[in-house]
């Protein structure tokens, strides 16, 4: 088999990923070429299409400049390579009978993207960069608006709303839990044989479990229907521990974790669990029913219930069990200490665990601590700087965040080293990018600074530093600074360029300057397929005034968006807002634009609105008092 790009030379995908695939399945791909097609334009609701045997990116999901192009960029355009790559086989080889069980193109397409990445490139850690996802699907699914794996889908809008994080990354999620649960070797067999038997056909999720079934003594379909065919994500807690010489007794059981109790029916699962002492051998136990369960492992102290995170449950822990793994946390592998702390996280949230106890632990985080993880950290702070906008405390939590995130910044600089490893450069990224956010006048100097230098000469900033430079500047903007970024978005000489500089206008802290940055969105001069992205774009500060623009310019706005997004465009501005009196404005524009039927990204967006109200009015100040704790304590 050959493959081709029609386009480019740099596109960052290994010409060994058609024969890794074709080694997986067992079933080799069976035209005779690959053709990946790069076009001009984008989308904020798609990068690419599996036409078999021609694979339509937009350029920017394909194709790198060097000029431009970050570690970041780079190792998302091999993912979406590898994503619609294996589409080839999931989704087009065998093909699902109908949307109910869309999952299994796009579920099966984003474990397989980080299977292969993986493969190739370990030294991303693809799978720890995962859990990122893996959180979001859990945060979608433990509030209304959910919905199973599998679904029923009656019509083309409702087939168009399940191409969500629950389809792709739930869906990922519980086939890497269910793969680790019966062996890799297993699974691929099953697939293999699915592959095999079902080649040139139309299938529903029921065949794939009945193939793994045949090649392994860990029957999982009973797991998998849990798991698919109701919604929800399920909690494994800590009843109690016991330690004697030298071996750990567990008594664990299942609860329902949910920020909207009424989110789902489900209220157990078959829950497939890996436990294990950071030193000691994992244990792999099912947790069903309502009766705890009860685990032995060999070692005391930090005993993890999730070992390496691979489970798709929330893992709550007893009080003695908590303060063993916070002793211990630094030792713990990244995978233990990223799960650690997305649980945490989420408990605080919810209000099942206090914040204290979140904070405490993100000053165990080393450091020195793998880059993915300090990138969660970064990422931690910057969602709750986004909910205490506009509230007199910010500045005491911005102040805090930065002196937490200055030994990050000590150990990655502004400058990439010889030879550092792409997810040094990742880090720094993000980190500065939030320090820029928190007004570290010492970063904003230096952005300002490198901004100067850059357009004096640009060849004085590497792609990734001309991005984080550009990014900083962009956000603290002034009218004359603002101005000259316009003025680069005109004259860039290609659509990637263009699109980056249009989108930055829109990033802008200054609420004149969004909506500035708004109503050129809509005057023509901007691509139109670059408009809708400058209204996301400034939404993620400034949700209600994209959101009250976007409806009030909804007759000028709609041609631009692609008739199935239509019903999702509006409630998705809404993703970091956390005024409820928003929710009335979208029930009202729903009522006038959405059709009934289409109206699961609007529950969506009202159920996470009301969650980050929530976080705002109960779990804030929680954080303050930690913070002035904190101080008076004589801490950062």
């Amino acid at each position: 088999m050959s493959w081709s790009s029609a386009a480019t030379p740099s596109v960052p995908a290994s010409p060994s990923m058609p024969p890794y695939y074709n080694s997986y399945f067992g079933t080799p791909y069976p035209l005779p070429k690959l053709d990946l097609i790069a076009a001009p334009g984008s989308s904020p609701f798609f990068g690419a299409m599996e036409n078999w045997g021609a694979i339509f990116y937009f350029e920017r999901d394909l194709l790198i400049d060097a000029r431009l192009a970050t570690a970041g960029d780079k190792q998302r355009v091999y993912i979406v390579v590898a994503h619609e790559m294996a589409h080839q086989w999931f989704g087009d080889l065998v093909t699902m009978a109908w949307w109910d069980d869309l999952w299994l193109n796009e579920g099966f397409a984003s474990w397989m993207e980080n299977k292969v990445t993986d493969h190739f490139h370990p030294d991303w850690k693809v799978w720890l960069q995962s859990a990122e996802e893996t959180q979001a699907a859990m945060q979608e699914d433990a509030r209304d608006g959910t919905h199973p794996i599998v679904t029923p889908i009656d019509d083309v809008l409702q087939a168009s709303s399940a191409f969500d994080s629950i389809t792709y990354l739930k869906g990922a999620a519980v086939i890497r839990m269910l793969e680790s649960y019966v062996g890799e070797k297993a699974f691929r067999a099953g697939v293999r044989r699915y592959m095999h038997d079902h080649a040139y056909g139309n299938t529903v999720t029921d065949d794939l479990w009945k193939e793994i079934d045949k090649e392994t003594q860990r029957p999982i379909t009973q797991i998998a229907h849990d798991f698919t065919l109701q919604a929800g994500v399920p909690m494994v807690s800590e009843r109690s521990r016991l330690c004697r010489d030298g071996q750990a007794t567990l008594r664990l059981s299942q609860e329902h974790f949910a920020v909207d109790a009424a989110s789902t029916t489900a209220r157990l699962w078959h829950i497939p669990v890996i436990s294990a002492h950071p030193a000691g051998p994992t244990v792999t136990t099912i947790v069903a029913g309502g009766a705890p369960t009860t685990v032995r492992l060999a070692g005391c102290g930090a005993l993890i219930i999730n070992a390496g995170q691979t489970g798709y449950f929330r893992s709550r822990y007893s009080s003695d069990g908590m303060a063993a793994i916070g002793a211990d946390y630094r030792s713990l592998s990244p995978e233990d200490q990223l799960g650690v702390l997305n649980d945490s996280s989420a408990l605080a949230d919810s209000g099942l665990e206090s914040t204290a106890a979140l904070l405490n632990l993100t000053k165990e985080l080393p450091a020195d601590a793998d880059p993915v993880v300090a990138a969660t950290l970064v990422d931690l702070f910057e969602q709750l700087d986004i909910i205490y906008d506009g509230l007199p405390t910010q500045a005491a939590f911005r102040a805090y965040a930065r002196g937490a995130l200055d030994p990050l910044l000590a150990r990655v600089g502004w400058d990439a080293r010889p030879g550092e490893a792409d997810n040094d450069a990742l880090l720094r990224s993000d980190l500065l990018a939030a320090l820029g956010y928190f007004a570290d006048p010492a970063v904003l100097a230096e952005a300002r600074k490198r901004f100067d230098r850059y357009l004096d000469d640009p060849s004085r900033l590497d792609a990734g530093g001309r991005r984080t430079v550009l990014g900083i500047v962009a956000a603290h903007a002034d009218a004359p600074t603002w101005d000259r970024l316009h003025g680069m978005a005109r004259s860039a000489k290609t659509e990637i360029e263009r699109q980056e500089l249009y989108d930055l206008l829109a990033s802008a802290q200054d609420a004149t300057l969004v909506s500035q940055a708004l109503e050129l969105a809509l005057s023509g001069e901007p691509p139109p397929t670059i408009a809708p992205e400058m209204i996301i774009a400034a939404s993620r500060r400034h949700p209600a005034t994209a959101f009250q623009f976007a409806i009030s310019h909804w007759d000028r706005l709609a041609p631009l968006i692609v008739p199935t997004a239509l019903p999702s465009f509006i409630p998705r501005l809404l993703g970091s807002a956390s005024n409820t009196d928003l929710i009335g404005q979208l029930d009202a524009f729903a009522q006038a634009h959405i059709p009934a039927g289409a109206r699961q990204d609007l529950r969506k967006a009202e159920a996470n609105v009301r969650h980050l109200a929530r976080i705002r009015s109960d779990r804030l100040p929680a954080v303050d008092r930690w913070i002035t704790q904190e101080r008076g304590a004589g801490g950062r």
